[in-house]
């Protein structure tokens, strides 16, 4: 092997032996991409001093290398020659003809002019031969390699997997419609993960053979497959400051199948504490009754909500062809009426109606429902809403010169809205659904579809019952009856603000605010086996029990306690020192006491040593429990874990989790 290739090979080696997120983890990874093999760096990882060799032909000397000269430098005309051997060997290619040299703009990227060549035939709207702009940023790898449509000679219109492809600023040289040439995991960040080059000329070779694949593609109507993703067109949202959220499930689509109504007004509620959030609560025939309520989480729920949308439903997404939203209400009015829905007459009719019951300008969202699937060729499985911000309707005391100010006038301008040239500005929507907000990661519907209950709002139990929560366990109820002091803010959930309030009502407080489904239940008060009968009861709705006491007592009172029917019954406590985590599961009528205290003592966890417990303040000497807040976390991310696989495997049995000599977890069956 020769001398280059070991130090590269140490090189390798050393990376592996970093954390991801070393400060040099990075460095090296760029280093080795650029060939680095001499010159030394040293430096330390923990224990571990790496010696490493960086060649001359650093990543610092490969950007000097490709660094754009000035723009007012009177060698701006001077091409990089990374960038000349890039254009040399893009005119190999067959199918794409090099127009001109590369140029440099007022921000330092360097652009290139070429025309490509279908090799199937031309469509009506991706013709034969199409110019295109490559650009390549100053800041190389970072800035990357992208292509654009050209200002002049590109497509005009937006098709699947492509930016939005707007009109070009005037000067521009290029569109914003980027076509989409990565591969869809790229999006995550990890050099690991993809296969895209990252050595300059290699990506930009890429990029123009990605190129060529998908102009076919879009002239052929091929660019998706049936199963791929089903997206929405890419200029729906841009940039909206202000968010929508409806919840729309798959009962959504026989609501829509059942109603009589195809249109009338919406009422909207701002999520509380939230900054231009919010949220589709009711939908309201043509004369304010209401047809449909959706049902939100208590937080959104409570939120106080008013008419401020006009709601219509088309029978698809409303879409230009090939895949552009439109942009004009008189581009949306014709894509409508194309599916039978008539824009005009339905704001002529919006406006009269509002204006009988309001003297308030009638400014508008408009929501727009519409049948839609999950994958392509799939059948619909829910409704999706698309909205647009504003939609300024006549108001009932509106005046314009030239015109009387009565009803019919005002109809005449609704009317006119409605064929205009004026620009839509469509808003973010967003499917706040469970099972579509879960998509990043949640519970199972074993596990969604109980309802839980959490014994103790301590530091374990609140963490226990957030995991729960942010996974997709909406109904949760807190049964604690202590109050939250200062001190208790070192390993706990919960903050300042609560401080002096009882645990169980802040923590349900905080938890219901955390997703707009989240519907919890506070019981500030002990878990007791003669508690009221009021409470009593709604205790047995629960179908899950989950102890976080870390006290017998409260077994005791688990096990005597007339629940009526059998429970999933969970008990988890940290072991002394928060050297371990004891994990109990049982599905029983009653709580299995005797069984679970026998388990416990068997565990072998490490005994209560009063002299190495903390006290708490000056005065009485009163132990606090020692253990930091990672500790608290790492437990409940277990227990989380446990509570899950408990709910759908109910067998009876015991885990002890505890820490080994190289700071990794073992699991004891007991």
């Amino acid at each position: 092997m020769s001398m280059t290739s070991r130090r590269s090979t140490q090189l390798q080696r050393a990376l592996l032996k970093l954390p991801a997120k070393h400060c040099f983890h990075r460095m090296l990874r760029k280093a080795l991409a650029c060939g680095a093999t001499c010159s030394a760096l040293a430096f330390r990882s923990r224990d571990l001093r790496v010696e490493i060799a960086l060649a001359q032909d650093s990543l610092l000397q490969r950007r000097r290398q490709f660094q754009a000269p000035p723009v007012d430098s009177p060698d701006h005309s001077v091409t990089p020659p990374v960038l000349q051997s890039i254009a040399e060997q893009i005119r190999d290619e067959a199918r794409i003809r090099v127009e001109g040299d590369w140029e440099i703009d007022e921000k330092g990227r360097w652009h290139l002019a070429i025309v490509t060549h279908l090799s199937v035939a031309p469509s009506q709207h991706m013709p034969g031969e199409t110019k295109w702009r490559v650009v390549i940023g100053p800041n190389q790898p970072a800035d990357g390699v992208f292509i654009y449509p050209d200002a002049v000679g590109g497509i005009a219109t937006t098709f699947r997997h492509q930016d939005y492809n707007p009109e070009p600023e005037p000067g521009a040289m290029w569109r914003d419609g980027k076509p989409c040439l990565e591969r869809p995991i790229d999006g995550l960040g990890r050099d690991q993960w993809e296969d895209e080059p990252r050595e300059l000329a290699a990506a930009a070779l890429w990029k123009t053979g990605r190129l060529l694949q998908w102009i076919d593609a879009a002239a052929a109507d091929a660019l998706v497959e049936e199963g791929a993703a089903n997206e929405l067109p890419a200029g729906v949202g841009i940039g909206s400051k202000l968010t929508l959220g409806f919840r729309e499930v798959f009962e959504g689509l026989d609501w829509a199948a059942s109603v009589r109504e195809r249109w009338g007004f919406a009422s909207i509620a701002s999520v509380p504490g939230a900054t231009k959030t919010w949220a589709l609560t009711e939908l309201l025939d043509d004369r304010s009754n209401s047809i449909r309520r959706f049902e939100w989480g208590t937080s959104l729920a409570a939120a106080p909500s008013s008419i401020g949308a006009v709601w219509l439903l088309v029978p698809v997404l409303p879409v230009r062809e090939p895949w552009d939203a439109p942009k004009t209400w008189a581009q949306l009015r014709d894509v409508l009426l194309a599916h039978n829905v008539d824009l005009v007459d339905i704001m002529v009719r919006a406006g009269a109606r509002y204006r009988a019951g309001s003297r308030k300008t009638a400014t508008h969202q408009l929501l727009i429902g519409f049948p839609y699937s999950q994958r392509v060729g799939e059948a619909p499985s829910r409704l999706h809403w698309l909205a647009i911000g504003k939609m300024p309707l006549a108001g009932r005391t509106e005046k314009r010169d030239g015109f009387r100010p009565r009803e019919e006038s005002r109809k005449l301008w609704d009317r006119q809205l409605a064929g205009s040239s004026k620009s839509l500005t469509w808003l973010r929507t967003e499917n706040w659904a469970p099972d579509q907000l879960q998509s990043r990661g949640g519970v199972e519907p074993e596990v969604s579809s109980k309802k839980i209950l959490i014994v103790g709002a301590g530091s374990l139990g609140s963490a226990i019952a957030e995991n729960l929560v942010r996974a997709g366990a909406h109904r949760v109820g807190v049964i604690d009856g202590e109050i939250l002091v200062t001190g208790n803010l070192v390993r706990h959930v919960l903050s300042m603000n609560d401080v002096g309030h009882a645990k169980a009502d802040a923590l349900v407080r905080k938890l219901n605010a955390v997703s707009p489904n989240a519907a919890l239940q506070s019981f500030p008060m002990r878990f007791d086996r003669g508690m009221a009968s009021d409470f009593a009861e709604n205790v047995r709705g629960y179908d899950v029990i989950v102890d976080c006491t870390g006290s017998d007592d409260t077994l005791e009172h688990l096990s005597d306690f007339d629940w009526q029917d059998e429970k999933t019954f969970i008990s988890l406590s940290m072991t002394w020192g928060a050297e371990g985590l004891l994990a109990f599961c049982a599905k029983e009528g009653s709580f299995p006491v005797i069984d679970a205290k026998n388990r416990f003592a068997k565990a072998g966890a490490p005994a209560v040593r009063h002299d190495e417990a903390n006290v708490e303040a000056i005065g009485c000497w009163h132990p606090v429990f020692p253990a930091a807040s990672d500790d608290v976390q790492q437990w409940a991310a277990l227990g989380s874990k446990f509570c899950r696989a408990a709910i759908i495997d109910s067998t009876r049995r015991l885990r002890y989790f505890r820490l080994n000599a190289s700071d990794g977890v073992e699991v004891i069956d007991v």
